[in-house]
């Protein structure tokens, strides 16, 4: 049984493969969109990992309780790991702490 190709039909892949190519690389891709700030990403993990507590101290069905730990476990490691990433790059901003809301009082006052 001979598995080689014709001389033609080697040009015609090679032809539909090129134009297939050149389709993808001459497309006109959309600028990726911009990923939020590292303190955004935290505050969200941590409205996640408290949203998960909530839940996992409301539930009332016996066979949703697993479900809670997990979401909850999940949560923490996430909000953990990216509070080190936060720290490893020196970044201290808090929602909560005199220093921001000292700035965005200033803000405020100069926006008059």
């Amino acid at each position: 049984m001979n598995l080689s190709m014709g001389g033609n039909v080697k040009v015609k892949m090679h032809d539909a493969l090129n134009k297939i190519f050149s389709r993808i690389v001459d497309s006109d891709l959309p600028e990726p969109a911009e990923l939020p700030s590292l303190p955004n990403v935290v505050e969200q993990a941590r409205q996640e990992y408290l949203n998960a507590q909530y839940y996992y101290n409301t539930v009332t069905d016996k066979d949703l309780v697993d479900h809670a730990v997990f979401l909850m476990q999940a949560a923490e490691k996430k909000y953990m790991y990216l509070l080190k990433q936060a720290r490893e790059q020196g970044i201290t901003y808090s929602l909560y702490s005199t220093e921001s809301r000292d700035k965005q009082t200033d803000m405020e006052h100069t926006a008059d």
